[in-house]
């Protein structure tokens, strides 16, 4: 993946630092590109909205969009549209929604999305998680898979702090810790009840989910990963799911098994992170107190 933006006058400027590839843009008009935000590094590696005022500021890697590796200068109406863009492989990771979708909305819970490197350490473990699709640019949308070209960071920022905010309500009630609610209890109302009245007022509102008829079956449609988010929280909330805290990262998670301690596996990898950390923090503590 590559980080670019484009300037007034309509051209591309590139990040080196993650790569040197040349992504054409699928859209003529480039005041779609113009309309979002740019994004940059401040010096303490943080990501900070660049305003009109910070013309003088040093940003490094500045970025409105994250495009994924493989893009197109053109469209052609052919049968054979995925070997036009995606040549050298998939868009994305390839993963299972059905196995991986309760792990997936956790996870944008707990990431803090403050640096570039977690937005696209993320990103390449789960893909974009929202903007242009492949379908919008097909005559017959995909019917399942979803395969984000590029995406806006002020949308994605926008979404994911939604998302969070929704979430702290559900962690709130799990831990008993309500000191950073986002918003406060109606008179008289305490405040635990307020955060389940919130959280299930706001799922609620983001439950609209697409469906689609395969042999008589229907089968959900997301359109990004915020959406499937959603569906797998309120799946939760739904079954009654057991969610325990994570002793490595101190987050909530999903329980996927039993005896289940740390945040569960990611795509592509067969052990927790959280279970590795914590673990490899134990050998090392035991080091130091084998040396004095």
């Amino acid at each position: 993946m590559i980080f670019y933006y484009f300037t007034s006058d309509g051209h591309k400027s590139c990040s080196s630092s993650f790569s040197n590839e040349i992504i054409i843009p699928l859209l003529k008009d480039h005041t779609f590109f113009n309309s979002k935000a740019l994004y940059g590094e401040n010096k303490n590696g943080l990501i900070e909205k660049i305003n009109a005022e910070d013309n003088l500021k040093v940003f490094k890697n500045k970025a409105s969009f994250i495009v994924a590796k493989k893009a197109v200068s053109k469209l052609k109406t052919t049968e054979d549209f995925n070997k036009q863009i995606f040549s050298n492989g998939l868009l994305t990771t390839e993963y299972d929604l059905k196995s991986y979708g309760r792990t997936l909305y956790t996870e944008l819970a707990k990431n803090p999305f403050s640096t570039f490197s977690d937005i696209m350490n993320f990103c390449n473990t789960w893909g974009l998680p929202t903007g242009i699709t492949q379908s919008i640019l097909e005559e017959k949308p995909q019917k399942v898979d979803i395969n984000i070209m590029w995406m806006s960071l002020q949308d994605f920022f926008h979404e994911v702090h939604q998302f969070q905010k929704v979430f702290s309500y559900l962690k709130a009630l799990l831990t008993d810790d309500y000191s950073t609610l986002p918003t406060a209890p109606r008179k008289g109302e305490f405040v635990d009840d307020h955060a389940r009245r919130m959280l299930h007022e706001k799922t609620e509102e983001k439950s609209l989910f697409s469906y689609k008829m395969k042999s008589n079956i229907p089968i959900t449609v997301f359109m990004d990963l915020f959406d499937a988010a959603y569906f797998y929280l309120n799946l939760f909330m739904e079954n009654k799911a057991e969610m325990k805290i994570c002793e490595n990262y101190g987050h909530p998670f999903e329980v996927t098994h039993q005896r289940q301690r740390f945040c569960s596996a990611l795509p592509g990898r067969k052990r927790s992170s959280c279970e590795m950390a914590y673990n490899n923090r134990l050998k090392k503590e035991k080091r130091k107190k084998g040396d004095k």
